[in-house]
């Protein structure tokens, strides 16, 4: 119950050349250079395949983008490749990340929440603090799980051939299984669930919040100082 299965059925998240692909990166532009104004140094947390690493160089940062998925990054360096870019692609933990205190002026973390339990993302929170200047901002965005599992209830189709088959939380329900199913197969992934109210408590420890932005219905772009 892994995410490889769910990234290969989905081009949102792997394929950067995708029409999907480039209406996310078209959706947070706006946002990302709303709250960027200054260049300096990013870093691209939990980064796949690079796709907002290439945004962002292209306006002027110089970003570094860290993943823990090597097949993740080994497709962004092939992008990077085919850009002739300079974005450093690193395999790292976001528990652990390899920088030194204060190095990054940005650092941003974009649908990723989902691979996190509160333990694991209070230990991410606080590395993100460790390498951020004491002048960064810290980007975070993310889709509120549990607004959204009732809608998810209904069946959606997601993505081209996919619907929800089956929704199985857990009894705290801080984890949900979700069945994708198609005409030809399915798979099922384990998602850990993250409410904004959620976020935000565990984000007081470390930072505080400037700005905040809801993107649709169910999606929060945040902005936070470190404390």
């Amino acid at each position: 119950m892994g995410f490889a299965e769910y990234y290969r059925a989905f081009p949102t998240y792997t394929d950067i050349n995708s029409q999907e692909y480039r209406d996310r990166l078209e959706n947070l532009e706006p946002l990302l250079m709303k709250y960027m104004k200054r260049r300096g140094k990013v870093l691209d947390l939990a980064c796949g395949v690079g796709g907002f690493s290439f945004l962002l160089e292209d306006y002027g940062f110089e970003v570094v983008g860290l993943d823990i998925s090597e097949e993740m990054i080994s497709k962004a360096k092939m992008y990077a490749k085919e850009k002739s870019s300079n974005v450093e692609f690193i395999i790292g933990d976001a528990k652990k990340l390899p920088f030194e205190d204060n190095n990054f002026d940005y650092v941003i973390f974009i649908d990723s929440l989902v691979h996190f339990s509160p333990l694991e993302l209070n230990q991410v929170f606080k590395e993100v603090k460790r390498v951020l200047k004491p002048t960064g901002k810290f980007i975070i965005y993310f889709t509120d799980m549990r607004e959204l599992l009732p809608r998810l209830r209904e069946s959606l189709v997601v993505g081209e051939k996919y619907w929800i088959n089956k929704i199985i939380p857990d009894q705290e329900e801080k984890t949900v299984v979700i069945e994708f199913k198609s005409e030809e197969n399915s798979f099922r992934v384990r998602f850990n669930v993250w409410g904004k109210t959620g976020v935000e408590l565990l984000a007081k420890l470390y930072f505080n919040k400037e700005a905040q932005e809801k993107v649709g219905n169910y999606s929060y772009f945040i902005v936070y100082t470190p404390k």
